[in-house]
């Protein structure tokens, strides 16, 4: 990815009198990122499609991505790690929330107990995507808005009765809250 990020900038400034050394670096990370989500998105959808499970991991993707962007947690080090690691995660939590077959008053309970959870350790960050102490009451309030928001839907999907679609918010939270005490541990024994 970074050979094609380089060729891309090199393409754009050939003069090299657009950007400095420092912009020039930053563009090449940028589009690294941008590359690397490309493939990992598209990768991990086409292979759902392919299951006969696309929209599911559509929702599944959005809910949990929006919900890691707030709170963290961990992160793979690698590509290919992240690649394996969120499609499985995508994959297996569709398969399991067409298994599931919970009471309303499970939902909600697994909801509170993965807020509090969330609200007394969240959010995490890693040394690679640290969260300045200014933030963290900020993103805090947004998590606890978020999993709001997800449970109101939870309820009117699961009452509409659309068979998994409430589980896969679910699933979302559940997993986002076991991802950050990974990186709770690292950083409360590093304080």
């Amino acid at each position: 990815m970074e050979t094609i990020a380089n060729r891309i900038v090199d393409y754009l400034d050939t003069d090299k009198i657009l950007w400095n050394d420092m912009e020039r670096m930053q563009m090449v990370l940028g589009l690294q990122v941008l590359i690397h989500n490309i493939i990992m998105t598209g990768t991990i959808l086409f292979s759902a499609a392919l299951m006969d499970m696309f929209w599911e991991a559509v929702i599944l993707f959005a809910a949990y991505g929006i919900l890691k962007m707030t709170v963290g947690g961990v992160h793979f080090q690698t590509s290919s790690a992240c690649l394996i690691g969120t499609g499985t995660f995508i994959i297996a939590g569709v398969m399991l929330s067409r298994r599931m077959d919970m009471s309303l008053m499970s939902i909600f309970m697994s909801y509170s107990a993965c807020f509090i959870a969330l609200m007394i350790i969240g959010p995490q960050g890693t040394e690679n995507n640290p969260i300045a102490e200014e933030n963290y009451e900020k993103l805090r309030n947004k998590a606890a808005f978020i999993i709001f928001t997800y449970l109101i839907i939870t309820f009117f999907l699961f009452l509409a009765d659309l068979k998994n679609i409430p589980y896969l918010l679910l699933i979302a939270v559940l997993f986002e809250t076991l991802s950050i005490v990974p990186s709770f541990i690292t950083n409360s024994g590093s304080s």
